[in-house]
């Protein structure tokens, strides 16, 4: 149990690493022709998932916040066994990546990990040409990705998407992957640019087919890794509703799907300034309700339903079915929070509208051991009447472990 008491926002912080970019990052160093340096890194549990499976596929890896990966020599063995811990990113790229490493393959998981449905990426797989021999935990399947002509559904995630655009340069055939449905489109942005960053070629047609030439070769390189704009949210909205806040380590041209909380903050009525690289962000002069679109950025709604929450009127969230396979079921997680803190919502098919009224009341949250319910939580004491008790605080290892020291700088 954590208690949060009220607070505003102030000062300096220098923003996390970007698990979404470390991830994919970690995954294209291991299967590079040599060795990359990777400048900036932070542990987190999900970063030390993804470590831990390239070091079990053969890399070498060294330093702390500088990583220098080595990666091995590629050579199928008749079976592969990982553990993902509770990543669901690492579970799905590397369930694609790891067919170039052997020709059986067993992924186990770990906490909320478990409670996730495999459907959807079970039947990537198959489509992929793989066969599935247990489809719950630990997965199994055996096979080789066809290349040709592969068929993904795009709904529930395009972390499968990300996988197999990872793995399909070093196939030895051309590649076309045809999408329907695609979401959370700014994450293949990301995939897309950081692959051509390790020096390969690949074709997306409006989102819907991506070519791949075959046979082609990852590069080894130094990068710097990005700050986090998931984790960043946080600081941002905190700041448009109580105070103001310099963020550093944030890339303005960023791919990441979540730097969409600046456009939100500003309908919001907050200031916001760049200045020589840092972001500043302050306390909105009006409290304007807002529409938000989900369906690229679930994970901004836990935050984003605290923003409603210090609104003066109605605030609309549609594509609320991106939520209920996260960490929690985050729809329900939040609603319980809205209705603990004393800010009246309503929902119908795929929407939620919640209510401002500028203030919450505070009170005992239960985080579901959700990283995104406990840190929205926390920055929802900036318009709290009273002490905000959080269930489990130590779920922001998931993602970001210093979000409570950073706040107490």
């Amino acid at each position: 149990m954590r208690t949060i008491k009220p607070f505003k926002y102030t000062g300096q912080i220098r923003v996390n690493s970007s698990k979404s970019h470390v991830q994919r990052l970690l995954a294209l160093s291991l299967l590079s022709n040599n060795r990359t340096i990777l400048k900036g890194y932070q542990s987190c549990e999900d970063n030390e998932a993804c470590l831990s499976v390239i070091q079990q596929l053969g890399a070498e890896v060294t330093g702390n916040e500088r990583l220098t990966i080595q990666p091995p020599i590629r050579k199928k063995k008749e079976s592969v066994n990982l553990s993902v811990n509770e990543s669901g990113l690492c579970l799905r790229m590397f369930a694609f990546i790891s067919t170039l490493f052997g020709e059986k393959i067993t992924l186990s998981g770990s906490g909320t990990l478990l409670n996730r449905p495999l459907i959807f990426l079970e039947n990537d797989l198959k489509n992929s040409g793989l066969n599935i021999k247990n489809s719950n935990f630990p997965l199994e399947f055996s096979g080789e990705i066809n290349g040709g002509s592969i068929h993904l559904d795009g709904s529930e995630s395009s972390q499968m998407l990300t996988g197999l655009l990872i793995a399909s340069p070093l196939l030895p055939t051309d590649t076309t992957i045809f999408v329907s449905n695609l979401t959370s489109k700014p994450y293949i942005d990301l995939t897309i640019q950081l692959m051509q960053e390790f020096g390969v070629s690949i074709v997306n047609d409006g989102y819907k087919t991506f070519m791949i030439k075959g046979n082609q070769h990852y590069i080894g390189r130094e990068i710097d890794i990005e700050g986090d704009w998931s984790g960043a949210a946080n600081h941002v909205i905190g700041a448009a509703i109580s105070g103001e806040i310099k963020l550093s380590g944030l890339k303005i041209d960023s791919n990441q799907a979540d730097k969409i909380c600046l456009d939100i903050v500003k309908l919001f009525g907050a200031s916001v300034t760049w200045k020589k690289g840092d972001l500043i962000i302050e306390k909105a002069r009006s409290t304007n309700p807002f529409n938000v679109d989900l369906t690229d950025n679930p994970d901004l709604f836990p935050i984003l339903a605290i923003l409603a929450c210090a609104a003066t009127g109605t605030s609309v969230f549609t594509g609320t079915d991106r939520l209920l396979h996260k960490e929690s079921n985050r729809l329900k997680t939040v609603e319980e929070m809205l209705s603990v803190f004393g800010v009246s919502y309503s929902t119908r098919e795929d929407t939620i509208e919640i209510h401002g009224k500028g203030q919450i009341d505070g009170g005992l949250i239960n985080t579901y051991n959700d990283h995104r319910i406990a840190m929205a939580a926390t920055v929802a004491a900036c318009i709290s009447t009273n002490d905000i008790l959080l269930t489990s605080p130590h779920c922001i290892d998931k993602s970001y472990p210093k979000f409570f020291s950073d706040l107490e700088q």
